[in-house]
């Protein structure tokens, strides 16, 4: 699964002006996807042929003007359009998104006041 797939995804859900993979960007309301650390690959005791799921470990940095109302909405919209969801990614089904904090985690401003929030899931889907 990859980072454009997953802002795919995102986009048929979410309205953002600007979506960055893997950098931030200089627009005042954006979205960025991360890869970050997840869990150890698990191997079925029969090999990876036996094997029926992987996952995908994300962070999401919402970068969302200097209104903290709607910077928090727009966090909350995204934290949502995961948490208790499934789906497609990349034509592979989702499992779960295993949410990493029961809410978005503020991070405060950007040296420019831009308010940010961080979301963190794994995404486990099938191989």
């Amino acid at each position: 699964m990859l980072l454009s797939e997953i802002r795919e995804f995102l986009k048929k859900k979410i309205e953002c002006p600007q979506w960055y993979l893997n950098k931030i960007g200089d627009k005042e309301k954006s979205i960025t996807i991360y890869n970050t650390v997840g869990p150890k690959p698990i191997i079925a005791i029969g090999g990876l042929a036996n094997t029926s799921y992987t996952t995908k470990a994300i962070s999401i940095l919402v970068h969302w003007g200097k209104n903290s109302d709607e910077a928090e909405k727009k966090a909350q919209e995204i934290y949502n359009a995961f948490f208790g969801q499934d789906g497609l990614i990349g034509g592979k089904r989702v499992i779960q998104f295993d949410m990493k904090t029961a809410n978005p985690i503020s991070v405060g401003t950007d040296s420019e006041g831009i308010i940010e929030y961080v979301i963190e899931t794994i995404i486990y889907y099938e191989r």
